[in-house]
């Protein structure tokens, strides 16, 4: 391993143990083989899902933002899903329909980073994260958008896919937090992610990339962070998808509904930002993932990797 590429993983592995502090076991073991354990005691009820298991830890071409850890429906009691394998989108309909987005571009997910707004399953058992919870320490964190903030500068992307609204508002706020910073601590106000009106004058389409937004630019420490790593690269492109849920997409559904339609929608987008963006040649045929890395893993290969192919199957009859 090259100093550039050991640089790359020493920023991933400082994150890491911000995240991870206070949890003994989870610091000694970077690809998570047991949930968090509070202080080396029982395994906490919602576990952090940030580290090895999220993708490849050095600076990726594109970096993936969803909204939060799901469980496949098991409200926290479930095996699978990111809250149940500690694996982003793994073992759920949302999951296999991001891993076919991937491999439309010829991605796998050692070659790539998920995150999410908030790292860890919704209170409720699933859905979207609330606002006190961003807000909320993350380890040694002060929020959740500090975190996010810090992944992206870690990646260092030239694209950056949102997965859904949640996911979009979270990510231009992260990269904006020291703006107006002096006004927010003297007031004394939470964090806020940026509404639909501010998206609106920022310009922001749903599924068409483009420049990070003049509107709402990422602010001078961020930008100076990203310089200081990256030297000249400009800050990352910015595509907008429908969140890839159960309840926007399905391989269970008939091509002529609004599931397979959003699904189909999705796809060609990222194949558009694909080729503008990263100058990638489009795939005819999606490629098998592999079987090391992440895919070597036992959550993965004996609950992830066979519902996923199940759900890829029904993707691929209807021409996905």
């Amino acid at each position: 391993m090259d100093r550039n590429r050991r640089e790359e993983e020493e920023r991933f592995r400082r994150i890491f143990r911000r995240v991870h502090a206070g949890h003994p076991g989870c610091l000694e073991d970077e690809w998570l083989s047991e949930p968090c354990r509070p202080g080396g005691g029982a395994p906490a009820e919602r576990p952090i899902v940030w580290s090895r298991r999220n993708g490849a830890w050095r600076r990726v071409d594109t970096l993936w933002v969803g909204a939060a850890p799901g469980n496949a429906g098991g409200k926290g009691e479930g095996d699978l899903g990111a809250h149940g394998t500690r694996i982003p989108f793994g073992g759920d309909i949302s999951g296999a329909n991001v891993d076919a987005l991937f491999g439309s571009i010829g991605l796998n997910r050692n070659d790539t980073f998920i995150v999410a707004a908030l790292n860890q399953l919704p209170a409720k058992g699933g859905g979207e994260p609330t606002a006190a919870e961003l807000n909320a320490p993350v380890g040694e964190y002060p929020t959740s958008l500090h975190l996010l903030r810090d992944t992206v500068a870690a990646t260092g992307p030239r694209l950056v896919v949102a997965l859904g609204t949640v996911a979009l508002r979270a990510t231009l706020a992260a990269l904006r937090l020291d703006a107006g910073s002096a006004a927010r601590r003297t007031r004394g106000t939470r964090l806020t992610l940026p509404g639909a009106a501010r998206l609106e004058r920022a310009g922001v389409q749903r599924g068409a990339a483009a420049p990070w937004p003049t509107a709402e630019p990422a602010d001078d420490a961020f930008l100076a962070e990203w310089r200081a790593t990256w030297g000249d690269a400009p800050p990352p492109h910015l595509l907008w998808l429908t969140h890839p849920s159960a309840q926007n997409m399905s391989p269970f559904a008939a091509v002529d509904t609004s599931f397979h339609a959003r699904m189909i929608e999705a796809r060609d987008a990222l194949r558009r930002a694909a080729a503008e963006v990263l100058g990638w040649t489009p795939l005819e045929v999606r490629p098998a993932p592999p079987d090391a890395g992440i895919y070597a893993l036992p959550e993965w290969r004996e609950r992830i990797g066979p519902r996923h192919a199940r759900l890829d199957d029904l993707w691929r009859e209807k021409g996905v």
